[in-house]
């Protein structure tokens, strides 16, 4: 066993830990509770199973001849990107993955990401985060090492409001894979804050996007919508807590900087044989938030 060069990422469900407590007597947290679990456990990367890994074909409508032909090349996929896919290690209320710090580990960790926040969204929940990269090791018994301990910092200490920080290593090795399509996209998808000199993934950006409703089977709108709903809720019933507030005050407004900088979103209506078939620019401007 020796270290690896992985990208890591260290989330943490915001206020699950009081949802827990909360829990003992009160069934539908409880029920809650397991919804959100079984969600989180059932994330996994590109190689999850046929549909995932056909998601651009229409794989549900072949014929069984052709489907048991898609089915040997998806295992055989399937084992040679064995020992680079994502690992995930899930406790309480906090998920950490990696996977191999290359461009098909950031493809993986794009698309687990994209995932993890597109099942999350109905729940009324929030989100923080860090991501990094660097020496890691990280097996099915086993996960340690200083990337371990750099993501954990970021997410505890750095990231502050419901937001996934990423650290400069990240950074670092995304720029070290200068040309790479992928490389072009994910720098695209962080926003810099210059306040705070701290980089964060453009979430919202990244749960309505083409993957998230060809791959993920969502809703750009719904989304959007799941997430207005949760913001107003979660403001309405928060405690009188400054810190909560700032919290909950930093995530509407950036919800309203998303909306405004999008104005409308790319909705899939019509599909043909699991393939979308017709789009529609749906606008998003009606969903802000009250921030006062």
């Amino acid at each position: 066993m020796t270290y690896e060069r992985r990208i890591i990422g260290f989330i943490d469900i915001l206020g699950f830990g009081q949802l827990v407590l909360d829990s003992e007597d009160d069934s539908e947290k409880f029920d809650l509770i397991k919804g959100v679990l079984e969600k989180i456990n059932s994330v996994d990367d590109i190689y999850g199973s046929p549909e995932d890994f056909f998601a651009h074909s229409n794989y549900t409508y072949l014929s069984p001849a052709a489907k048991k032909e898609m089915d040997e090349f998806y295992e055989s996929m399937k084992a040679a990107a064995g020992p680079k896919r994502i690992r995930i290690t899930t406790f309480s209320d906090s998920i950490v993955f990696s996977c191999s710090a290359d461009s098909e580990g950031l493809t993986d960790f794009r698309y687990f990401l994209t995932k993890l926040l597109v099942y999350t969204s109905p729940f009324k929940l929030l989100i923080r985060g860090g991501i990094t990269c660097g020496s890691l090791v990280h097996s099915d018994q086993l996960i340690f090492g200083p990337a371990m301990n750099n993501a954990y910092h970021l997410e505890s200490k750095v990231a502050n409001y419901p937001r996934i920080v990423v650290g400069e290593r990240f950074e670092e090795f995304v720029e070290e894979l200068e040309g790479d399509p992928l490389a072009t996209l994910v720098k695209r998808e962080l926003i810099r804050d210059k306040n705070e000199t701290v980089s964060y993934i453009d979430c919202l950006d990244l749960s309505t996007n083409k993957v998230a409703q060809n791959m993920c089977g969502a809703n750009a709108y719904e989304i959007l919508l799941n997430e207005k709903n949760t913001i107003e809720t979660l403001i309405r019933e928060a405690p009188e807590d400054p810190k909560i507030a700032s919290k909950l005050k930093w995530y509407a407004e950036y919800f309203n900087e998303f909306l405004t900088r999008k104005s409308e979103v790319e909705v899939v209506v019509s599909h043909i044989q699991g393939m979308p078939l017709e789009t529609v620019m749906v606008p998003v401007f009606d969903l802000r938030v009250e921030t006062t």
